[in-house]
């Protein structure tokens, strides 16, 4: 099986959605509502008693923060079966670095919160951390299957509060081999004829099959009211940038218009204001010029100045 493939899209190219993609793991494996498909599945993985089965539930995934400084954390699925015991489940698609630190810390955590202040340590309930891996976490191990216990080397359990499955989907042989096996192949189906082949050969993987299909059309659903909703907006930025575009275009004329004008009409101002300053300082240099002949020809001064209105 490839191991560098990317399985994180949402959909396979065949339209089936992943049920490695986050969402749809968490509405197929942690909704209430699909409580047995849940239950099925860790069936087929944990030798715990059967009726503790019998009530499953979901819990909330956020871990408690005793101090402000506290480190914060989030698990993927938290579920608490009839006699109180913890089943955390973690799905990693991605490599992350410390991964084996950061499982341990976990369930470390799952463990610790359960006690409240004065609670005697005998209200401690088992933790079992099964972490699904699209990659190698365990190059040492050959088994798609790894289970891991307090014990010595005697193989003597030293408590069985903490349990550690690890399931590497790289690894997954491609005939069954064991009760998981259905489960850990209907995580990696590629194609939507492997999803069905898949659910009519095990009946007990097939309501988990519908609800991928079932997630597929709603998601398909969505992205197309998304991509309307989003064509329409587009829609509306575009007018309104003509709008804008039409109003700056407007602008930009006006002032180029009113200009033409203010030019034009300025114009038309100084030359008729040039003619009449001109007419006036004519008849001035007129006046003057007649007043000099006068006075060359022995006239009174008195006489010109009436005449011609010099002063």
């Amino acid at each position: 099986m490839n191991t560098k493939r990317t399985r994180r899209a949402k959909f396979r190219d065949y339209g089936i959605i992943s049920p490695l993609y986050d969402f749809a793991f968490s509405q197929i494996f942690g909704n209430q509502e699909n409580i047995d498909i849940t239950r099925a599945f860790l069936k087929t993985l944990l030798d715990i008693p059967e009726d503790d089965y019998d009530k499953l539930t979901v819990e909330n995934p956020i871990l408690k923060r005793f101090f402000q400084k506290d480190k914060s954390g989030v698990v993927d699925l938290k579920l608490s079966t009839k006699s109180g015991r913890i089943i955390h489940i973690e799905l990693q698609v991605n490599k992350r670095a410390n991964l084996r630190s950061r499982i341990l810390y976990y369930s470390a955590r799952l463990i610790g919160d359960q006690l409240h202040f004065g609670d005697d340590y005998n209200k401690l309930h088992q933790v079992i951390s099964i972490v699904i891996c699209d990659h190698e976490l365990l190059w040492e191990e050959k088994s798609y299957i790894n289970v891991y216990e307090l014990q010595n080397n005697e193989k003597r359990c030293f408590t069985d509060l903490l349990k550690v499955v690890i399931l590497e989907l790289p690894k997954l042989p491609q005939t069954e081999d064991s009760a998981v096996w259905p489960w850990l192949r209907f995580l990696t189906c590629n194609r939507e004829e492997e999803f069905d082949m898949l659910a009519s050969e095990y009946p007990e993987v097939e309501k988990a099959v519908f609800c991928a299909k079932k997630m597929s059309f709603i998601e398909k659903w969505r992205n197309i009211q998304f991509h309307k909703n989003l064509w329409k907006v587009d829609e509306r930025m575009l007018f309104e940038q003509a709008r804008i575009d039409g109003h700056d275009q407007g602008l930009t004329e006006g002032r180029a218009e009113g200009l033409a004008k203010g030019i034009a009409e300025g114009r038309t101002e100084g030359i008729a204001e040039g003619i009449a300053e001109g007419k006036i300082e004519g008849l001035a240099e007129s006046r003057e010029e007649i007043a000099r002949k006068l006075k060359s020809r022995g006239r009174p001064v008195e006489e010109i100045a009436e005449d011609t209105g010099l002063t």
